[in-house]
C-alpha cells in the first residue's frame, strides 16, 4: 500500500534528516504526473543513519529486488556501506534512498540548500527539493521516463515563477 504520509510520519518521528526528491517532490510543487514511490536524500551522518535504520525497521523495510522483497538486517553500518542508492519496500510503499542523485547538487547538503519546508495534510512538515533541483536531476539522469516528464515540469516551473513575479512585493 502506497502511504507516503505514514512513511514521512515515521521518518520525522524518528528525527531523520532528509530531503524529498523525484516525482513526489514534483507533485508537492503541483505536478499532476503520477508517482508510485518515495525518493529521499538522507543526511549520511552516523547519527542520522542510526535514526533512519530505526525508522526503516519500524516500517518493515526489505530490499526491493526483481525477484521480490528480500529481508536483511538494516542498521547504520549497512546504510553507510551503500554507495549511491538503496531500493526498499516498506509497509507504507516503496522507498528509494538516494545518497548521490543525478545532477549538480551533491548529497544531502546540496539538496537541502534550496529545499523548502512543506506541511502535509497530517500536519507533518518535511523538506522538499526545489522544483528546479528536481528538473536538473531528471535532466541529468537522462532516463526516458524523466525526459518525458521534463516539458510538464518546466511548464509548471514557468507558471510558478510567473506567479511569483506577478505577486505584490
Amino acid at each position: 500500500m502506497f502511504d507516503p504520509e505514514r512513511l514521512f510520519s515515521v521518518l520525522v518521528d524518528e528525527g531523520v534528516q532528509f530531503v524529498l526528491i523525484g516525482g513526489l517532490a514534483a507533485v508537492m510543487h503541483g505536478s499532476p504526473l503520477p508517482t508510485v514511490d518515495v525518493d529521499v536524500v538522507p543526511d549520511r551522518s552516523a547519527e542520522n543513519l542510526g535514526r533512519l535504520a530505526d525508522a526503516l525497521n519500524r516500517l518493515g523495510a526489505k530490499l526491493r529486488t526483481a525477484g521480490g522483497p528480500v529481508e536483511t538486517t538494516i542498521d547504520a553500518g549497512f546504510l553507510l556501506a551503500m554507495p549511491l542508492m538503496l531500493n526498499l519496500e516498506t509497509d507504507a510503499g516503496d522507498l528509494d534512498l538516494t545518497f548521490e542523485p543525478a545532477g549538480p547538487r551533491i548529497g544531502f547538503a546540496g539538496w537541502n540548500e534550496d529545499a523548502v519546508d512543506m506541511q502535509l495534510s497530517s500536519g507533518v512538515t518535511i523538506r522538499v527539493a526545489g522544483l528546479r533541483a528536481v528538473i536538473d536531476s531528471k535532466r541529468a539522469a537522462d532516463r526516458p521516463k524523466d525526459l518525458r516528464a521534463l516539458p510538464y515540469l518546466e511548464s509548471l516551473l514557468d507558471e510558478i515563477e510567473k506567479e511569483t513575479d506577478d505577486s505584490p512585493s
